[in-house]
């Protein structure tokens, strides 16, 4: 395409803003919004949420969600598998000891070196090249594993599907967030992490149906599932658009431009929104080149940069150490004083458990737009320290051995459940995409490698100090994470930066700032016109 699109700076964007009268006339409303330039552009284009375009939009994206169904198959696969006989049979294993912890740490190592590659491999070559390479690892990591006759190759298999899924889930989400239109952002972003429980809800489900097989079928059949994912993401990816970031940080600014006009606009043509993102994209994406293959240095080289890796270390040690880790540590026995008793009940309860969260997650992701992602997480992390004391409370009397209070058991169950829901409502659909939005294009890949990285370590060491903690102290230790979840609000407060509202780009200003965070909740009166005209009134502070 020629170069006389009519691109913009940021200034005249502005320029755009008209003053006038501080009352509204008919057909006028008066809204507070976090960046005016942004929402007159948007006003001025009107992206229709059901056309032809923005429905091939949401199956493109689709196709990088089935990252997250990957990652959502093996994190419910091997707590069912690991209960079964044939299982642990087969492997001459024991549910608990430590044959059976190098299983499941196998997989975490594999996650933790695999993110060491995943931030320079989506960097060189491209979003859709790391989720094809990432889609590959899983494929035969998944492959090995349903066809391992030793500990062995199963254990070969756990590793190489973890190294895997670190590279695809550090691809997926950064080219889901890069592609989507900013005012759909959060919703599109958010819908990735969710689909988490499009693999878990599949995988509780066929292992009620097949635990009951006597063969090793019981265990395989579920594996199996696992191979769907990759092998559709892989066939599907180099039909995708690349992330218009990307390109303009190799130079090719008009495949950049056209991916815009083909999924940012109803008609084709250009509009406000796509030659305001251009023109950001090529004042800030330019130095991107510059940045050494192994060079992680780039992630704390500025103050700027700083704010932001403090921002994605909260959502990845929060996100892991909300008390969602250890919340089901009761349920075996709550399950037997309740009058479930059977294996087969149990596993359907965990089925109905995986259904409520999805429900949290989804509804979660719908309303990320509205709600924002700040407000969600400090006043969230408070109602979860409240459920997980109720919890604990409910647990230390009808959650030990020997209790007869059937009604008293089952609202422990069922406070299990609301936690799991509230859970997966505030930090679920933001962990990805939270993670994503704070970083800077030379930030980002290797930004979201860091995201894996450190949420391993988190749960690693969750795990294993869970594991000590509830033998010392029994139900006295969930106050350990009623008391994080509290400092977890107090730190989302003060530290945790908002982005709705604004283009990843622009949120470059606001990490500039003296302290982000309070920057990032100051909104401008505007007055939005039918006619796409927007009168700016001026600034105030948002509300909290």
């Amino acid at each position: 395409m020629s170069s006389h699109h009519n691109e913009k700076t940021k200034e005249s964007f502005e320029d755009d803003l008209k003053s006038g009268p501080d009352t509204a006339a008919d057909g006028e409303s008066i809204a507070e919004v976090y960046d005016p330039a942004l929402e007159a552009a948007i006003v001025k284009s009107d992206l229709k949420g059901f056309s032809r375009r923005s429905f091939m939009l949401y199956f493109i994206v689709m196709v990088g969600f089935l990252n997250a169904v990957s990652s959502g198959f093996d994190g419910s696969l091997m707590g069912g598998i690991n209960a079964m006989p044939q299982y642990l049979h087969y492997f001459n294993y024991e549910s608990s000891g430590k044959a059976t912890g190098i299983v499941f740490m196998i997989y975490v190592t594999g996650n933790c070196v695999g993110a060491l590659f995943a931030g320079p491999a989506t960097e060189v070559y491209g979003r859709r090249g790391g989720m094809f390479l990432g889609g590959l690892f899983i494929l035969v990591g998944s492959v090995v594993s349903v066809t391992a006759q030793s500990r062995e190759a199963f254990i070969g298999g756990r590793f190489v599907l973890g190294f895997g899924i670190a590279i695809s889930t550090t691809a997926a989400p950064t080219w889901v967030t890069e592609l989507a239109p900013p005012q759909w952002r959060g919703r599109l972003g958010a819908m990735y992490n969710s689909c988490f429980f499009i693999g878990s809800i599949p995988a509780t489900g066929a292992m009620v149906g097949t635990q009951k097989m006597s063969s090793t079928w019981a265990w395989r059949l579920p594996l199996i599932l696992q191979i769907v994912p990759p092998l559709i993401v892989m066939s599907c990816v180099w039909f995708l658009p690349e992330s218009p970031r990307w390109l303009i940080s190799r130079g090719r600014t008009e495949e950049a431009r056209q991916i815009l006009i083909d999924y940012h606009s109803n008609d084709g043509q250009s509009n406000a929104v796509i030659e305001l993102e251009m023109k950001e994209f090529q004042e800030q994406i330019a130095v991107k080149r510059e940045d050494a293959f192994w060079d992680y240095r780039v992630l704390f080289r500025t103050r700027n940069h700083r704010w932001r890796m403090v921002c994605l270390a909260l959502m990845c040690v929060n996100g892991q150490l909300a008390g969602n880790g250890l919340i089901t540590y009761f349920l075996p026995v709550v399950f037997e004083n309740a009058g479930v008793t059977s294996t087969h009940t149990q596993l359907v309860y965990n089925f109905a458990n995986s259904i409520l969260s999805a429900f949290g997650a989804f509804s979660g992701a719908a309303l990320t737009d509205k709600t924002g992602r700040r407000r969600r997480l400090f006043i969230g992390s408070f109602v979860l320290a409240c459920m997980l004391a109720t919890v604990a409370a409910l647990s230390s009397k009808y959650g030990t051995k020997g209790n007869t209070n059937v009604a008293g058991a089952h609202a422990s169950i069922a406070f299990i459940f609301l936690f799991g829901i509230i859970y997966a409502f505030t930090y679920t659909p933001l962990q990805a995409l939270y993670c994503a939005e704070v970083m800077s294009q030379d930030m980002r890949a290797k930004g979201m490698a860091v995201h894996i990285l450190i949420s391993n370590i988190a749960g690693f060491i969750n795990t294993f100090a869970n594991s000590v903690g509830l033998k010392n102290l029994s139900w006295k230790y969930y106050f350990v994470f009623v008391a994080w979840d509290l400092i977890a609000s107090v730190l989302w407060y003060f530290l945790g930066v908002e982005t709705v509202g604004r283009t990843l780009e622009q949120l470059d200003t606001i990490f500039d700032a003296p302290w982000p965070a309070r920057a990032s909740t100051q909104k401008v009166a505007v007055k939005l016109n039918p006619d796409g005209t927007v009168y700016r009134l001026g600034e105030k502070r948002a509300r909290d």
